[in-house]
Parts: C-alpha cells; sequence; structure tokens
C-alpha cells in the first residue's frame, strides 16, 4: 500500500510540474458579438498565403508539390541563398573560410567563419543539387494546365559578384537571364537573406557598407532589366549584438530598394525552464509579438514600405494546439493589415521547421540515423490549420468587422473573427482562444442575424494538444447545421457560414478617390476627398483602439492631441463605403 501511494505521489508532482494553467484571467460566461458592416469591402491578397517549399526534383517530391498547389515559392530558402551557385545549382562557399568584421556600435574587429561551414562543404563537395531542374519543370507543367507559372519569391546570394562593387552584377544579371529563359517569372528578388548575421555575410561583404553598396549596385542592374521589379532588403526584428544600428544604417537611403524582408518566428518552450511559464501565452498572443517585430523595428526606419514576411512561423514546444491557434490568428491579424504585410511565407510545409507535414528518422545505408518526411503523408496541426486558413480565405472579399468580447491582454481580444464573401457566399472564419465555450452572436448593419448557419470547427481540449491526421482527412468537424445559437468550442478554429446572409452592394472604395497629405507627419495631415459628401473619420491606434472621430464635408485638417511617434489607422466611411488608410507620425 505504501509503495502505491508513493507512486501516485509521483504520479501527481509529475503532472502539476506539466500541466500549464490557462494564462489569462477572462470573466466567466463571456460572449463574443462580431458587428459587420457589408458596406466596407477589400479584397483579400492571396500572397499572404505563400510559404517555403523545399526539394523539387524526384517524382515524389514533384507529387507533394503539385498537391500542395502553393501560392509562392520562395527558392532557395533561408541561409543556403547565401551560398546558392546557380551555373552549378548547389551550395558552395564564396570568399574565404574565415574573415573580420566590424562588430557592434564600438566598430570592434572579431573574425568570424560562415554558419554552417562544414555543412555547406558537404554539400559542394558531394555536388548535391539544390533542384532549380526539377523546379524548371514543374512551373512549365504548371504553364500548361493553367496558362501561368508559379509565383515565385526569388533571395539572391550577395557574394556571387564579387568584391568590386561597380562591376555592374554580371552573375546577378546572368542568373535573371537564365531564369527568364527556363520560363520562370521574375518579379520579386530579396537582397540575400538575414545578412545582418555576420555568419550570413561573407568575406566579400563582411560589413555593413559593403552589402548596401553589392545592394545597390544589384538592385539597379536588375531594375535595368526590368524596371517593374521589386527588391527587399533585411531588417532586424529584434535587438542584435552584432549590429544594433543595421536598420538604421540600411535606411539612411530609401530609394534602392522597394520593401523590407523581416523574418519574425513567435514562440517559446514550454519544456525550457527558463521560458515555460509564458510559453503558452506568448502563442496564444502571437499577433501581437508578430506586429511588435514589425512596428518597432522595421518600421521605425522604413514605414512607408511593405513588409515581406518571407519567413515566419508561430510554435510553443511544437505543432500543439496553441501555436495552431497563435497561427491562425496571426492569419487574421495579417488580413486586417494588407496595407502593411504585401507578403508572407510560412516556414515551412516540408523542411523540419514547422513543418505541414510528420517527419520519422531512418538509419541511411552509411548507419547514420537522418530524418525525412513521413509516408504515407500526415499532417501536424499545422498543415491541417494552414489548410482551414485556405479554404476560410483564399480568393475571397474581405467585409469590414469587429468582435466585441473581453480582451486577453494589451488588446489582444479572446475572440478574433474575418468575414469574407466567395462565390455569393458569406462565412466567418473565427479564432476562439479562450479555455471556454464562447456564444457567438452575429450583427449584420445592425440586424442580429438569427437564421440559418453551417458551423464547422477543429477545436481543443488542452493548450498542449497535439494531433495529426491523413493527408486527405478533413481537420474541421460539424459543429451545428440550422438556426440554432452559435457556440464557439474553447480552443478552437471556427469556419460559420451564414447560409442566408444578405450584404450590401456597396462598392469596394478605390483609395485613389482619396487624398491624404502629408505622410508621413510630425502629427497634423490633411484629408481631402473627390466628392463633396460629409463622412464620418475615426482614427485608432494599431491595436485597435479608438483615439479620435469625427464628421467633415470634402477636406479636413486633422490633428493628432498626443502627438506621439507610430501607426494609426484612419477609417473613412461615407455613403460610397468604407475605407481604411496607413497614418504614419513621425
Amino acid at each position: 500500500m505504501k509503495r502505491l501511494l508513493n507512486f501516485c505521489l509521483v504520479l501527481l508532482i509529475s503532472a502539476s510540474l506539466y500541466a500549464q494553467d490557462y494564462p489569462f484571467s477572462l470573466p466567466s460566461n463571456m460572449e463574443a458579438t462580431i458587428n459587420i458592416t457589408s458596406t466596407s469591402k477589400e479584397v483579400y491578397n492571396n500572397l499572404l498565403l505563400g510559404t517555403n517549399t523545399h526539394h523539387f526534383s524526384t517524382t515524389k517530391e514533384k507529387d507533394l508539390i503539385n498537391k500542395l498547389k502553393p501560392i509562392t515559392i520562395r527558392f532557395p530558402h533561408g541561409l543556403w541563398a547565401n551560398w546558392y551557385d546557380w551555373r552549378r545549382d548547389v551550395t558552395r562557399l564564396f570568399g574565404t573560410e574565415s574573415f573580420q568584421y566590424e562588430q557592434g556600435v564600438s566598430k570592434t574587429i572579431r573574425t568570424k567563419s560562415p554558419d554552417l561551414l562544414a555543412n555547406i562543404k558537404i554539400f559542394d563537395s558531394n555536388n548535391i543539387k539544390v533542384g532549380i531542374d526539377g523546379l524548371t519543370s514543374l512551373n512549365t507543367s504548371r504553364k500548361s494546365t493553367t496558362g501561368k507559372g508559379f509565383d515565385m519569391m526569388w533571395t539572391f546570394n550577395m557574394s556571387a559578384d564579387g568584391t568590386d562593387f561597380n562591376n555592374g552584377c554580371p552573375e546577378t544579371i546572368a542568373r535573371y537571364d537564365d531564369l527568364i529563359a527556363r520560363g520562370l517569372e521574375v518579379k520579386v528578388v530579396e537582397m540575400g537573406n538575414e545578412c545582418f548575421y555576420p555568419g550570413q555575410r561573407s568575406s566579400i561583404i563582411p560589413n555593413t557598407e559593403d552589402y548596401i553598396a553589392r545592394a545597390k549596385a544589384m538592385s539597379a542592374a536588375l531594375k535595368a532589366k526590368d524596371p517593374n521589379i521589386k527588391v527587399s532588403i533585411p531588417l532586424l526584428r529584434k535587438d542584435s549584438w552584432a549590429n544594433p544600428n543595421w536598420n538604421a544604417d540600411l535606411t539612411e537611403d530609401l530609394t534602392y530598394f522597394d520593401a523590407v524582408t523581416v523574418h519574425t518566428y513567435v514562440g517559446s518552450d514550454p519544456d525550457d525552464a527558463a521560458n515555460s511559464d509564458e510559453a503558452f501565452g506568448t502563442a496564444l498572443t502571437a499577433r501581437k509579438h508578430l506586429g511588435n517585430s514589425i512596428y518597432d523595428y522595421a518600421h521605425q526606419v522604413a514605414p512607408n514600405k511593405p513588409i515581406w514576411l518571407t519567413e515566419w512561423g508561430v510554435k510553443s514546444g511544437g505543432p500543439n494546439a496553441v501555436s495552431a491557434l497563435g497561427m491562425a490568428d496571426c492569419y487574421i491579424y495579417m488580413s486586417q493589415n494588407q496595407d502593411v504585410f504585401e507578403r508572407a511565407n510560412w516556414f515551412s510545409v516540408n523542411g523540419q521547421l514547422n513543418s505541414h507535414y510528420v517527419w520519422e528518422t531512418y538509419i541511411a545505408p552509411s548507419g547514420v540515423e537522418r530524418p525525412r518526411i513521413k509516408y504515407p503523408l500526415e499532417k501536424t496541426l499545422f498543415g491541417s490549420t494552414y489548410e482551414i486558413i485556405r479554404l476560410a480565405l483564399e480568393n475571397t472579399t474581405l467585409i469590414e468587422s469587429d468582435v466585441q468580447v473581453a480582451n486577453l491582454e494589451d488588446s489582444v481580444k479572446a475572440v478574433n473573427a474575418r468575414v469574407v464573401t466567395k462565390d455569393g457566399n458569406t462565412s466567418v472564419f473565427v479564432v476562439n482562444l479562450s479555455d471556454q465555450d464562447v456564444p457567438f452572436n452575429v450583427n449584420i448593419d445592425g440586424v442580429a442575424y438569427t437564421d440559418a448557419a453551417v458551423h464547422k470547427a477543429i477545436a481543443f481540449s488542452t493548450m498542449d494538444e497535439e494531433r495529426t491526421m491523413g493527408i486527405d482527412v478533413d481537420p474541421l468537424t460539424l459543429i451545428s447545421d440550422g438556426s440554432e445559437s452559435i457556440i464557439l468550442p474553447k480552443f478552437s478554429i471556427n469556419i460559420i457560414e451564414l447560409t442566408n446572409a444578405s450584404l450590401s452592394n456597396s462598392k469596394i472604395v478605390k483609395q485613389d478617390e482619396i487624398s491624404i497629405y502629408p505622410n508621413p507627419n510630425k502629427g497634423t495631415f490633411n484629408v481631402k476627398l473627390t466628392h463633396g459628401e460629409e463622412v464620418q473619420y475615426r482614427i485608432y491606434s494599431i491595436n485597435g483602439l479608438e483615439i479620435q472621430k469625427g464628421n467633415f464635408i470634402s477636406s479636413k485638417e486633422i490633428h493628432f492631441d498626443n502627438n506621439q511617434t507610430g501607426i494609426y489607422i484612419l477609417q473613412l466611411r461615407g455613403s460610397q463605403g468604407v475605407s481604411t488608410h496607413k497614418i504614419v507620425v513621425n
């Protein structure tokens, strides 16, 4: 008996060590109400559904790409892009194996080798192909069946053209010509991957001024080939010991780039004692952390440049419930800020970081244990969530709405949603981040919707729940079908089709009908309309807090009383519809 009691005590202690309480305090019997303004519409930007997808050579790899039908393909991905030799389609070292660079504000001289140098050497010596030939064949096949090739996000090697920054970038241009000859689209180019880290530079571009010189030369050379090409520079999304002035240095001249590349990974590890207490809370408030990585860094120095989030992810230890919920909520957040986010590529689909698919280990012929994707294919929660997100948002028109519900913290609501229309159908994409079932009320233009609705969801019982399923299994379960009350299950991702919703036929307001100047400004700006009607204006902080409202006819000078720098949202509402605009105060 004593042994049994001791055993039970150990189990209780173990459970208390690994169980996590819900990290937020919410009112009991909470309800949520969504107020839909059907006169305000905006086309959804499908490029926010982009991914990092690798491996294009074998039949099995190509079959996976064709099944996924990616919105965009980023090539090459990650660190390897900085060492890509397009002539051989391999990863190899450019420059010397070690080099000196200037660290920090004091420009202390340090010695550094490229990151993963040993791996680079292995890939080079074994002539391991990255996959441009396979990608070319996939693109050719896609064009023959759909009439259009892949939307491509190219990451160009910043060291391939050597140390002469005035040489016209011959390798870059030769690579561009080769891609065009292959029938691939070259419209957007990242100028290097995470070059703010010394280990992702080289002896050819060891310092900030070297990177800038090469980036300016590359930008000019590419735009001479095609003036419509857009190029981006990589900016920090957090403080850096290597060069805290990287963002300011690269943006002192704003004319040589069109966009900013940011890589944001949200999350902490619940199994790490140093940050386990905040891990689940961080994932559930992922939208706040994603926003902070932009507004506190890139937009401080380049507020008018669009963001290319070409690597991003949300993970609290693994593909568990809170990771999936935070992921889905970030997609809602980006759809609410399409004037900021132009592209987003989840990292990754068929790689190991935040993978959509289940991986396994196997014993290679050499006797070494190696990882690989498991077949038959199974989806992780990242894969299932992405499938739901594409179903909810792809090829839709967004309808303005606002959810009234309690906050988790810092204006992160417990329930977030987007209303969309597609093919004449109206649906609500909803994420319930709370630990309770929440009654969900729908108002359309001030009238309660009580008609039929089809409610499907994926829901979880605990925050750390993981769930895998077959590649063709529908991740959504039917919750209700009829005119009964809508209840959002706790920890759930929902699609609610409003079967008989009646929306306004108002047009989507065109941005060019409204003039806002100066923008950026010092706290005072003017709004002028091309028509002489009365409109209502509201100004919100980036976290959604209303800070000013009023009415005017044709034009108005607006002044910020607090005179604080930052990003604000101006909403204009009139008989022609509703429009939103980003206001920058600096």
